[in-house]
């Protein structure tokens, strides 16, 4: 008899993440249902009372609820973030009328409201510190966080600033060329441009420090990393493949 496949969750802030790495995904975790739980939002730069932890709980419970699922059914939950510059000084915020949205270059950030964004910023690191340090959620799922930097788009379109139209054809352009493209969609994240270091705990390190939460940067080399016990035997076959 066949084993029933687990699922792998992963919780996005918006539509477009899904779109462009769903397909990638399912196509590379072959032994897996890979899931995803779009949060409408940036969780953990959002105030509110409840803990980090059980705000994320929280939303595995709801993809529990409307999708019949029990703890018992997930190989592991995944929090992909945007780091948003979350972690430079907050004088690198300046006051820019011309910006109702933010607006993020190499050395700053440029916003009409900074001292809304600074709080922001504040309760992202808070947040981000307490989830690096997780490995279970929602009772004993693993658990494990990445980031794109400053955003998902200026990772895979070299954009930090795209309009939502922007964003969803640079997230539809992704998926295209890479949904079928295994070998491909790994490297992208390995390239030397992109991957900033080969461990967990040191990219964290590293996008904490200066201006880095601004370059674009990823650590999702590591969750696509053959070492990784997540990774099935085929990644390395295909990482080795001529």
């Amino acid at each position: 008899m066949t084993p029933k496949k687990k699922v792998v969750l992963f919780i996005v802030e918006g539509f477009n993440d899904q779109t462009a790495l769903a397909l990638p995904l399912e196509n590379l975790l072959t032994s897996e249902h890979v899931k995803f739980e779009i949060t409408e939002g940036d969780i953990t730069g959002d105030h509110y009372g409840k803990d980090i932890a059980a705000k994320v709980g929280d939303c595995v419970r709801k993809h529990c609820e409307e999708n019949k699922y029990q703890k018992d059914d997930f190989t592991e939950v995944v929090l992909l973030v945007d780091m948003d510059g979350a972690f430079i000084d907050d004088a690198l915020i300046i006051e820019s009328n011309e910006h109702e949205k933010a607006y993020y270059s190499i050395d700053k950030i440029l916003y009409a409201k900074p001292d809304k964004l600074r709080r922001s910023h504040t309760v992202k690191r808070q947040n981000l510190s307490r989830l690096i340090s997780l490995t279970k959620v929602y009772g004993k799922v693993p658990f494990s966080v990445y980031f794109f930097s400053c955003n998902i788009d200026h990772v895979i379109y070299e954009n930090a600033n795209l309009t939502q139209k922007g964003k969803s054809e640079a997230a539809e352009n992704f998926r295209s060329k890479y949904h079928a493209d295994m070998r491909g969609f790994i490297e992208f994240f390995h390239a030397d441009e992109i991957a900033v270091c080969s461990s967990y705990n040191e990219s964290w390190d590293y996008i904490k420090q200066d201006k880095n939460s601004l370059y674009r940067s990823s650590n999702f080399n590591v969750y696509l990393s053959p070492e990784a016990v997540r990774i099935q035997r085929d990644f390395s076959e295909i990482l080795a493949a001529d």
